[in-house]
């Protein structure tokens, strides 16, 4: 019995293998176990090599591990591309009516499974592309899981197609489960060990984690241009706007859509926009008119490897220092840096409340990884109550009867004035690209730029209290010490773990909220004596960069991967000893 395995299934683009490993993990969390799903397929708009690796946990997992329990193969280039990755005593699940293997080509302690595939499904009468189902009948089977859960999820999944279609789908996962049952049924070798479920839990994205966050918070308007890895949220939004009541709008391009973005808030709604490295760029003349006109605005910054198209299906932490530069002139903003689905749930709220706050812009600074894996969430999180803050947003009471409103009245120790929105009688204002006097009226007096100025940049000195410092987690006196921020967090608690079993102390020091940068506690939580090993995706170390100049504290050991794939904890650990 084991208390966790890993499963990876490939084949070419158009053999369901995304929905696959949707479905296998879904069977598992509604068992009570943990799971976590990426998947891997290629820059290409058809075919290529597509990989989902599923790992299943009776205990909570926050990243992969580097071994591979059950490889299926829906082609040959799945063996090719992963037998390096087996370990010992993995099992191959492959259709030998296209390639039979020899065992002498693995390690001696390999088990090869046979499964006829094709002829499966020809038998039953189904469409070629239902191998993937069979093989989730046999996968169930390998591990030990009992077939009515998979069946129950077959049925959700296709509920919407009728009785005839999840009958057919249950009766060939049913024809691989037995398969392995009546064939296999000797080797226990990657039984899972049973667990008690203690609560529901959800199976997402963190780009859908994004947008129930955002539904949650209020989102009234989204303008958002397809580009990966943000495109789930664009689902999302488009699949469930009437229900939710919120406009999703595609617009022409980015410039578009941060501009509609900036109308829809400025007409005192919530709103925000999505995007990666590429569109951001474009956005960046619209980011700094919403610093000059001070409106509330959410980005969904999802990173990946760039410069230029670069490896647009690939993950990497390279955009840190763009997301807090961007943009012409000096001007607030705020950056957080989720590290899974949970928290992009929990600082897409965050963000709309800060957002109207300060009246500033907020970046949600996600990538690939999380943006497209699955993670478990319990149920009970998306259940808490939200606090909306609109903050100085006025009633028409609020607004002075002789017309002496002053939208961005200097009268603030802040730095945030009142708010109007169209239409709102005595809150009229003007609201332009140009510098301007407290009533929005265009000026280019020197006193008054200054002014203005140091208006805006007031709010920098007023978000330190909302500020949040790094989490610390493992042993406070740590002979090692993980810095990390975002998704590199999961990869670094798993580290954590092995390294413990070797007898080493541990203690990671995590970023979520980036910037303003929190440097009190960072100084405070940074200067124990320990080896500082700092953890990102970049070639350059943005925030061991960003450490340094707000702080003087140098690390000098860094860990940096930047080949489009995460972190394994297994690296980290052989990295580190």
């Amino acid at each position: 019995m084991k208390n966790s395995v890993t499963w990876k299934i490939g084949g070419e683009a158009g053999f369901g293998i995304i929905s696959a490993g949707t479905m296998f993990a879904r069977t598992y969390t509604r068992a009570g176990y943990h799971a976590l799903v990426t998947n891997e397929y290629p820059s290409l708009i058809r075919g290529g090599h597509n990989l989902v690796t599923v790992r299943i946990a009776t205990e909570k997992i926050e990243a992969l591990n580097r071994d591979v329990h059950v490889l299926v193969a829906l082609n040959r280039e799945s063996v090719d591309f992963h037998k390096s990755e087996l370990q010992e005593g993995s099992v191959i699940i492959y259709d030998p009516k296209d390639y039979e293997w020899n065992i002498s080509d693995f390690s001696p302690s390999t088990v090869l499974l046979p499964v006829p595939f094709s002829k499966m499904v020809q038998e039953l009468k189904g469409e070629p592309v239902m191998r993937n189902t069979v093989a989730l009948g046999a996968s169930m089977a390998v591990f030990g899981g009992p077939f009515e859960g998979l069946a129950k999820v077959i049925e959700d999944q296709f509920a919407n197609k009728g009785n005839a279609v999840i009958d057919h789908n249950v009766a060939i996962a049913r024809a691989g489960y037995e398969y392995v049952g009546k064939n296999f049924s000797g080797n226990q070798s990657c039984f899972l060990s049973p667990v008690v479920k203690r609560e529901d839990q959800l199976l997402l994205n963190a780009s859908e984690a994004v947008g129930l966050g955002a539904v949650r918070a209020g989102l009234k308007f989204a303008a958002i241009y397809p580009m990966t890895p943000i495109n789930a949220l664009i689902s999302f939004l488009a699949d469930h706007a009437g229900k939710l009541g919120i406009v999703y709008k595609q617009p022409e391009d980015e410039i578009a859509g941060i501009m509609m973005a900036i109308g829809a808030s400025l007409a005192g709604v919530r709103s925000m926009v999505a995007t990666s490295g590429g569109g951001f760029a474009l956005m960046v003349e619209g980011l700094s008119f919403a610093g000059m006109i001070e409106v509330p605005l959410v980005i969904d910054l999802g990173m990946r490897v760039g410069p230029a198209t670069g490896m647009p299906t690939w993950t990497e932490q390279a955009e840190l220092q763009f997301a807090i530069h961007a943009g012409h002139g000096e001007f607030p903003r705020i950056v957080l840096a989720p590290s899974d689905a949970a928290e992009a749930y929990e600082q897409t709220i965050d963000a709309f409340n800060l957002a109207d706050r300060y009246q500033v812009p907020v970046f949600v600074l996600t990538d690939k990884y999380i943006n497209e894996s699955q993670w478990c969430a319990p149920v009970s999180l998306f259940k808490k109550p939200v606090v909306i803050d609109r903050g100085k947003l006025a009633r028409g009471d609020d607004l002075p009867a002789d017309g002496s409103y002053r939208r961005y009245s200097l009268d603030t120790q802040d730095g945030v004035s009142l708010r109007s929105t169209p239409g709102m009688k005595n809150g009229h204002y003007y609201a332009n690209s140009y510098e301007h006097d407290e009533t929005g009226h265009v000026t280019e007096k020197a006193a008054n730029r200054v002014a203005i100025v140091e208006k805006r940049l007031k709010k920098m000195i007023a978000m330190k209290a909302d500020i949040q410092p790094p989490s610390v987690y493992g042993d406070v006196d740590g002979e090692i010490t993980f810095v990390s921020w975002g998704s590199c967090k999961g990869p670094v608690l798993e580290a954590m773990k092995l390294l413990k079993q070797k007898k080493k102390s541990v203690r990671v020091v995590h970023f979520s909220w980036i910037y303003p940068f929190p440097v009190e506690e960072t100084k405070r939580i940074l200067t124990m004596k320990s080896r500082m090993i700092i953890v990102e995706q970049n070639v350059t170390g943005q925030l061991a960069s960003l450490i340094r100049e707000h702080t003087g504290i140098e690390i000098t050991e860094k860990l940096l991967k930047y080949d489009g794939r995460p972190w394994y904890p297994e690296e980290l650990v052989e990295k580190t000893i």
